[in-house]
């Protein structure tokens, strides 16, 4: 696959990672790399050697949002529709990937930027890395989910307050409302993204899709729907050998060997 905008790449050990490659334009999201994300994650979905997913960034940005030039040249109410979708369209595909997908925020997240970043099931962030939800900055509205996925994360209160301020948040900041889930020095920052990429790729992978599931799905059903949930997918995962394995070595107190 030629890709101009991202980067796909399989290190090993059941890896898959997408590099946002724009790195002059900090990452900014075009028409070009909302199509060739989508193109990545569908190839990503029905690769077996790949069982997490991380996102990061080149240069010193992870994403500033959308690219202003690609906004400037829609001339006409079809054309702006159009972008909105296409970014809509990224964010919705990225949610709904079921292998974990780990977001490493190598720098700034600004604007659809932080909808990258929410839309991950969850994110290391270098000590530099920034978190702006900045869209009223320019007289724009939030766009790519990032109204409905900041709300989710860190309250209403506090989302509105974040959204209506447009300031921008520190990774500690953003560490300390949830935004990020681990923040770590510059230096440390790539190994510990293969860390824990790594530690989800060798864990049960049955079992971890249906936490995915059944925690992405907690906010929309209500009790009883869920408690069938849970049931069904746990009666699926004690028939899986891994649980077998799994509780074979807590009683031998040994490291599990998941499939």
């Amino acid at each position: 696959m030629q890709l101009q905008t991202c980067r796909y790449e399989h290190p090993g050990s059941g890896l898959g990672l997408i590099t946002l490659d724009r790195p002059k334009e900090y990452n900014a999201i075009n028409k070009t790399m909302t199509r060739e994300l989508e193109q990545v994650l569908n190839q990503a979905a029905k690769d077996d050697r790949v069982r997490v997913l991380v996102l990061t960034g080149s240069g010193p940005a992870f994403c500033a949002g959308g690219d202003l030039a690609w906004l400037m040249e829609a001339d006409d109410q079809p054309k702006k529709r159009e972008i909105v979708d296409l970014a809509g369209g990224l964010i919705e595909k990225l949610w709904h990937f079921e292998k974990p997908v780990l977001a490493g925020v190598n720098g700034v997240a600004a604007g659809a930027g932080t909808a990258l970043v929410l839309a991950c099931d969850m994110s290391i962030a270098a000590e530099s890395a920034r978190f702006a939800p900045n869209f009223v900055n320019i007289a724009a509205v939030p766009d790519s989910a990032a109204s409905w996925l900041l709300p989710r994360v860190v309250g209403m209160h506090r989302a509105m307050e974040l959204m209506l301020s447009g300031r921008t948040l520190s990774a500690s900041q953003a560490y300390e409302l949830g935004l990020f889930t681990s923040v770590v020095p510059d230096t440390e920052f790539q190994d510990q993204v293969r860390e824990m990429a790594g530690r989800l790729a060798g864990g049960p992978q049955g079992a971890i899709r249906s936490i995915k599931a059944l925690l992405k799905a907690s906010a929309d059903n209500d009790l009883s729907r869920h408690l069938e949930e849970e049931a069904v997918r746990q009666v699926r995962a004690w028939s899986d050998p891994d649980f077998a394995e799994g509780v074979q070595a807590f009683v031998h107190k040994r490291t599990p060997r998941f499939a």
